[in-house]
């Protein structure tokens, strides 16, 4: 496990928020619908929602003022999944 600080508000309607810890399990596969790390072109750490629909990954922020994009296979590879957040008040 390890921990990632989150810089940003693309996951506010997952309850992410900008400075909050988020707690990362490694692993380099996850299901469709699970909150990851993905690393994008080799150089892009995203904490996104994942979906997988045949060939194609969909990278999913969860507020709606950001697009999903959608990634071949080969450009995406997930270094972990969410299992809990940190915040300090």
């Amino acid at each position: 496990h390890y921990a990632l600080e989150i810089d940003g508000d693309s996951m506010i309607g997952a309850g992410i928020l900008d400075n909050d810890k988020a707690i990362i399990k490694k692993v380099d596969d996850a299901l469709s619908g699970q909150i990851v790390v993905a690393l994008v072109d080799g150089e892009e750490d995203k904490l996104k929602r994942l979906r997988k629909k045949g060939n194609t990954n969909a990278i999913e922020r969860s507020n709606p003022a950001y697009e999903t994009k959608i990634y071949g296979p080969e450009r995406i590879q997930i270094q972990g999944i969410l299992v809990g957040i940190l915040r300090s008040y």
